[in-house]
């Protein structure tokens, strides 16, 4: 992957050419941005381009040579690609990249240490982690990868670099979905995230989601999610389910009747809010669960905030619903 193949990424990657370009390269980075829109990807060809061995007139990596085909393969001894284990980066994962960035580079002119979900660090990993980044070896890059840095402590984001990812276009997802019969729907699902197409089975997960909304009409009191990633899948269904219900009551009040529908059908059509139910209390929980979903990786208790958001959308499902449930 050479800067040439991210899509959609430009004010991003026209910063780290500039690094490139000035020789003025930070010790640190943060990649910020939503998962699966190119953050890990654009890493590994800032790596490669650091340590090209026939780089481009525009400062990007030729993709060719003998260092391009081993970062991008993943065996270049100067590149380190670190990833949670168990949901969690630990002080001990944190002693294996300080043991990896203590010796000079093998083979190129850059050691580089790519964190994906850094902000999966505990705090001890962080506290450990931050003299690294203040004292980095010469010639060692750090990357940090993140949703969030509000997660992450204020001390290692201030000696950071820090670059912005922002979701695709709806016409750059296209080139990402092949033809077929819900691919406008697959478009809205993703929402702006092509990298979920590939690391997601989408369609297997709507019928999940659909299973899940029997446990809250019925009150369940077991958290129906293994981890936080798939509670920040689940939000995002729901997210999506309420816009389509949000689009759905603004068809029908004036002057916005002739309002492009942008519902997915492919989502449950038999769970149904209250038919009374008013825009502002739609929008009032999307936006409490887009609040909610920034701060998953703050902790939270998964039986606390699973009862909670049952007991929230709850009170606003159809009646008819809960009745059928009964029968």
């Amino acid at each position: 992957m050479s800067f040439r193949r991210i899509e959609s990424q430009d004010k991003a990657i026209k910063l780290l050419k500039g690094t490139l370009i000035t020789k003025k390269i930070p010790n640190a980075f943060i990649f910020i941005g939503d998962p699966y829109i190119g953050k890990t990807s654009t890493a590994i060809a800032y790596a490669k381009s650091l340590n090209c061995l026939n780089p481009e007139n525009d400062y990007d990596s030729c993709g060719i040579c003998l260092s391009c085909i081993k970062i991008e393969s993943g065996l270049h001894p100067d590149v380190k690609v670190l990833a949670p284990e168990k949901d969690i980066i630990t002080v001990n994962n944190i002693r294996e990249i300080e043991e990896f960035v203590s010796f000079q580079p093998l083979e190129g002119k850059y050691k580089v240490v790519i964190m994906k979900q850094a902000n999966k660090m505990n705090q001890a990993a962080a506290n450990a982690f931050l003299k690294t980044v203040e004292e980095p070896p010469l010639n060692t890059i750090i990357i940090l990868i993140c949703e969030n840095i509000h997660t992450l402590p204020e001390p290692l984001v201030s000696r950071c670099f820090k670059v912005y990812f922002k979701p695709l276009s709806i016409d750059t997802i296209k080139k990402f979905i092949p033809d077929n019969p819900d691919k406008e729907n697959l478009i809205r699902i993703v929402m702006g995230r092509p990298g979920l197409l590939i690391s997601k089975d989408i369609l297997k997960d709507i019928q999940w989601f659909a299973a899940t909304l029997k446990n809250v009409e019925e009150k369940n009191k077991k958290s129906v999610w293994k981890d936080n990633e798939e509670i920040k899948w689940w939000i995002d269904f729901l997210c999506i389910f309420l816009r389509d219900s949000l689009v759905k009551i603004l068809k029908n009040v004036e002057p916005l009747k002739q309002i492009d529908s942008d519902c997915c059908p492919i989502l449950p059509l038999d769970f149904k809010l209250k038919k009374n139910i008013t825009a502002e209390e739609i929008l009032e929980l999307y936006e409490e669960l887009q609040s909610i979903r920034k701060n998953i990786d703050l902790n939270l208790n998964k039986s606390i905030l699973w009862n909670y958001l049952v007991s929230r959308i709850h009170s606003l499902i159809a009646s008819s619903s809960l009745n059928k449930q009964k029968l």
